[in-house]
């Protein structure tokens, strides 16, 4: 009896370990949504309102969800103490501060990370191009993961499953 209910509660572990597997795909995607909103609004700001970036941030953050809210609000909050920091410095580290533990994959900070270092130094126009380019390098992660998530997640369950018996049959 006491095996069975060992074998029983390994099963829904492993199940659920696989299911958790799925469902951080899942939040990735809507992330990754998240931050384009993020940066179509961004766009919108240095484009028509021409407001200074600190502003846009704040402007920005408070339409947003977390985590991205907290972290454009320090981005702001950083860049308005003027302790000779570059955009782009201030922007990697709190990309290792807020988005630490986000789902985003590495290659999506380090491409976020890109695109902080290209807003900071350069003209209006160029900002705007480097937006643009972040935008379909986005565009393009976004299509990746959407297409994919459903089957990973079923992979991810079904390994998650079968992992679970496998240990079951190895105990037993």
């Amino acid at each position: 009896m006491l095996k069975f209910a060992g074998a029983c509660l390994i099963l829904a572990s492993a199940a659920g370990i696989g299911r958790s597997f799925g469902m951080d795909l899942k939040k990735r995607l809507q992330e990754l949504r998240a931050l384009k909103q993020l940066v179509c609004m961004l766009r919108g700001e240095i484009r028509y309102t021409k407001s200074p970036l600190p502003e846009a941030f704040f402007h920005i953050a408070g339409r947003l969800p977390a985590p991205f809210a907290g972290f454009l609000s320090a981005v702001a909050k950083e860049l308005g103490k003027a302790d000779g920091r570059s955009l782009g410095r201030i922007w990697e580290e709190r990309i290792e501060k807020d988005l630490s533990a986000s789902h985003l994959s590495r290659a999506d900070k380090g491409q976020l990370e890109t695109l902080g270092e290209l807003l900071g130094y350069l003209d209006l126009e160029m900002q705007l191009s480097a937006i643009d380019l972040y935008l379909e390098q986005l565009e393009l992660s976004i299509q990746e993961a959407g297409g994919s998530v459903g089957q990973k997640q079923r992979l991810y369950q079904s390994l998650g499953v079968a992992g679970g018996v496998f240990l079951v049959i190895l105990l037993i």
